[in-house]
C-alpha cells in the first residue's frame, strides 16, 4: 500500500480535529450532563439578590427560587450555625421571627426575618437536598442599626359625606417597612371593587418614601354607593372608612299647624297668631270689673238721696 506524502499533513489535521470534537461538545451547555436543559429533573437556582441590606427593625427577606425542585426539600440555614433554620415550610428553631413564605406551585422559598437585629447579619444558605448531592446558594445579609426602621402605616382620606350625584373620591396611603407595598386592593361591604364605567382605580408608588397611594373614584354617586370601604395592601395592612350619601331630592313639608319651630340653639319657641284671643283675656276682665263698680256706686248714691 502506497501513501502520498503530500496528503499526510491534511490527514493528520483532520484526525486531530475529529479527536477534539467530544471535548468541545462537553463544554457546550447544550450537551452538559449537569445543565438543566439537558437534565430537566436536576434542580437549579433562578437568579436572586446575593447581597441584601435592611435597617434594624424591618422585616428582612432573603430570596431563593428553585427550578425543577420536584419532591426535593428546600432547607435554610445560617452558615455559622450547625442546625437549620427551616426545613421545607417548617420552622426548625424556636425564634418565631423566622418563617418561610412559599405559595403553592411557586418557585420561591423566601426566608423572612421579622424585626431584624444587628446580630442577624451574616451568610445564609439556601440548599436543595438531593440524593446524590446538595446544591447551595449563599445570601449575605447586612443589618444597618444606625437608623430606625420606618413603621408600616395605612390611612384613608377623602369624601365621607356627599350628596347623590356627586363624585366619591377616596385616597388610601400606605407606607411599607423599607420598601412600598406591591399593590392595594379596594373592597366595599366585603366585595372587591373593580374598574368599570363609573369606577376608576389609579395608583402611584414612591420608592424614596416607601409609600404607595391608590385613588378610588366613583362618578355620579347613587344611594347604594354608601357603605364601608376597605383598603388592603399586599402586605396585609388594612383600614376602612364609612361613606354616607344624602338624598337631597326629598322635599320636607312644613308643619305649620303645630306652631312649633326649631332654632339653631336646639330650643323651641312657640309663635302665636296676631288674632289669638287669649292675648285679650286679661284687659277685658279688668274693664268689666271697673264698669260693674261704677254702676253699683251710682245705684247706692241714688238710694241715699231718695
Amino acid at each position: 500500500m502506497t501513501f502520498d506524502l503530500q496528503v499526510l499533513p491534511i490527514f493528520v489535521v483532520i484526525t486531530a480535529a475529529l479527536a477534539l470534537i467530544p471535548f468541545a461538545v462537553m463544554g457546550d451547555p447544550r450537551y452538559n450532563h449537569y445543565h438543566p436543559r439537558k437534565n430537566p429533573h436536576l434542580p437549579y437556582f433562578r437568579p436572586t439578590p446575593h447581597n441584601v441590606t435592611f435597617i434594624k427593625g424591618q422585616e428582612a427577606i432573603l430570596q431563593c427560587a428553585v427550578e425543577n425542585r420536584g419532591t426535593k426539600t428546600v432547607v435554610w440555614r445560617k452558615k455559622t450555625q450547625a442546625n437549620p433554620l427551616t426545613i421545607g415550610s417548617t420552622r426548625f428553631v424556636g425564634d418565631k421571627r423566622f418563617k418561610i413564605v412559599h405559595l403553592e406551585h411557586s418557585l420561591t422559598w423566601n426566608l423572612h426575618i421579622e424585626d431584624v437585629r444587628a446580630n442577624d447579619s451574616g451568610t445564609y444558605e439556601c440548599q436543595v437536598v438531593a440524593k446524590r448531592r446538595k446544591i447551595r446558594q449563599n445570601i449575605e445579609l447586612y443589618v444597618d442599626d444606625s437608623a430606625e426602621a420606618i413603621k408600616p402605616k395605612i390611612a384613608i382620606n377623602g369624601t365621607l359625606f356627599m350628596e347623590k350625584g356627586q363624585t366619591l373620591r377616596l385616597v388610601c396611603n400606605a407606607t411599607g417597612s423599607g420598601y412600598p407595598p406591591d399593590a392595594i386592593d379596594w373592597f366595599k361591604d366585603g366585595s372587591k371593587i373593580k374598574s368599570n364605567g363609573r369606577v376608576t382605580l389609579t395608583s402611584d408608588v414612591s420608592l424614596a418614601e416607601s409609600t404607595i397611594s391608590s385613588i378610588l373614584s366613583v362618578r355620579r354617586g347613587i344611594l347604594t354607593d354608601a357603605g364601608t370601604y376597605v383598603c388592603r395592601t399586599s402586605d396585609l395592612q388594612v383600614t376602612s372608612a364609612r361613606v354616607n350619601i344624602l338624598n337631597t331630592d326629598t322635599n320636607n313639608e312644613k308643619r305649620e299647624s303645630s306652631g312649633v319651630t326649631s332654632t339653631g340653639s336646639g330650643t323651641y319657641q312657640v309663635q302665636r297668631s296676631e288674632q289669638d284671643p287669649g292675648s285679650f283675656t286679661q284687659p277685658l276682665c279688668v274693664n268689666s270689673l271697673l264698669l260693674t263698680l261704677i254702676v253699683t256706686l251710682h245705684l247706692l248714691k241714688y238710694r241715699i238721696i231718695s
